[in-house]
C-alpha cells in the first residue's frame, strides 16, 4: 500500500499510520478572516473534503492528469554527504466519482520515468555507482491501480484491533491571495520481496518503512468559490523517504532513499511534457486514461517489480 490507499469517509486507512491532518491553532484566526463564513471554512471537515477531492486533480467526470518531477537523493549515515542519482518525472490520471456525503471515489493509475541526471533522457539502464558502476535495468513505475476514497472523516488503525477516528481538518495557511496546504502519511508495510528468494532486490527488512510529504498551493479566490468549481488548480510539492529502488539491486546496504519533486495539476494532457507523453503512448498506453471502474487491491512499485522480473543472481 501507499499514500493513495488511503481510505476516508468511513473507510479503514489501512496503513498502521494516522495522518497529521489534526486541525492547528491558527485555523480559529483563518476561519475568522475568511468572509463571514461564506465561501471555504477550514475547520469545516465536509468543505474539507469537498476542496481536497477538486484539489485531487478534480471531480471532472473525465481523465484528469496531475504532473510531477524531481531528483531522487542517496542518503547514507550521518556524516556522508546527500548525493543526487537520478531525476524523476510522470504524471497520474485521476478519474473521481462521487459517492454522497460529501465523499468521492478516486480511481487512478500513475507512471513514473527515471532519468539521466546530466543527459535528461529517460533511462531503460543505469550505472550504479554505489555498486562499483555495476550496470542495473532500470524498472518505471508504473502503478495500476493506486484508487482511494476520500471524505469528511478519517479512521486511522493504531494497533491489533485499535482504531480512531477524528475530522479531515487540512492544516491550511492563507497569505494574501494564496492558500496552502499539505497532506502527510508516515507508513510502513509487509516486505513483498522475501530476502532468501530477492537477496539483491530486497531490504532484507520484514517491513518497508515509507513516509510521503505533498504540498499543494491554490488561489484562495478558489476556495472560497469551490461550490462553483469541479477543479482547483494547484502546483506543489512532494517529498519522499523511502528504501533502495528493487532494481538498483542495493539488497541490505545501508541507506535510503530522498525525493524531492514538484507537482502540477495539468488543464489537459497536452499540458504533458513531450517526451513523458510519447514513451507512455509507446510502452504504457493504457496510463493515458484513467481506470473505469474500482478494482482491489492497490499495487505499489514493489509489487508490480515482483510480478514483472525474476531475482537477479549474486555475485
Amino acid at each position: 500500500m501507499d499514500r493513495r490507499q488511503i481510505l476516508t469517509g468511513g473507510s479503514m486507512l489501512g496503513l498502521g499510520a494516522i495522518l497529521p491532518m489534526l486541525s492547528h491553532a491558527s485555523m480559529a484566526q483563518t476561519a475568522a478572516a475568511m468572509s463571514g463564513g461564506k465561501g471555504f471554512d477550514p475547520n469545516d471537515a465536509t468543505q474539507n473534503a469537498e476542496v481536497l477531492a477538486r484539489m485531487n486533480l478534480g471531480i471532472d467526470p473525465g481523465t484528469n492528469y496531475g504532473w510531477f518531477k524531481g531528483r531522487v537523493f542517496a542518503v547514507i549515515g550521518d556524516e556522508q554527504v546527500i548525493e543526487p542519482l537520478f531525476d524523476l518525472e510522470g504524471f497520474g490520471a485521476n478519474r473521481m466519482e462521487s459517492l454522497g456525503n460529501h465523499r468521492f471515489r478516486s480511481l487512478h493509475r500513475e507512471v513514473g520515468y527515471y532519468k539521466d541526471l546530466r543527459t535528461g533522457q529517460i533511462m531503460e539502464e543505469w550505472k550504479n555507482p554505489m555498486l562499483g558502476g555495476e550496470l542495473v535495468k532500470v524498472s518505471p513505475i508504473h502503478n495500476d491501480p493506486v484508487n482511494s476514497v476520500l471524505g469528511p472523516t478519517i479512521e486511522a488503525k493504531l494497533g491489533e484491533g485499535m482504531v480512531t477516528e477524528f475530522p479531515l481538518r487540512l492544516p491550511w495557511t492563507f497569505m494574501g491571495d494564496l492558500a496552502m496546504t499539505s497532506f502527510d502519511v508516515n507508513t510502513r508495510w509487509k516486505n513483498v520481496l522475501d530476502p532468501k528468494e530477492w537477496p539483491r532486490e530486497s531490504a532484507g527488512t520484514e517491513y518497508v518503512r515509507v513516509s510521503e510529504y505533498l504540498q499543494f498551493v491554490a488561489q484562495r479566490a478558489d476556495l472560497e468559490n469551490w461550490r462553483n468549481l469541479t477543479r482547483i488548480r494547484t502546483h506543489g510539492g512532494w517529498q519522499r523517504i523511502g528504501t533502495w529502488l528493487p532494481w538498483m539491486l542495493m539488497g541490505n546496504k545501508p541507506g535510503h532513499l530522498f525525493y524531492r519533486s514538484h507537482t502540477k495539476s495539468l488543464a489537459s494532457v497536452d499540458e504533458l511534457p513531450a517526451d513523458i507523453r510519447a514513451y507512455t503512448e509507446k510502452n504504457y498506453p493504457i496510463f493515458m486514461t484513467a481506470p473505469e471502474k474500482w478494482v482491489e487491491p492497490n499495487v505499489t512499485s514493489f509489487e508490480v517489480y515482483k510480478l514483472e522480473n525474476k531475482p537477479v543472481p549474486v555475485k
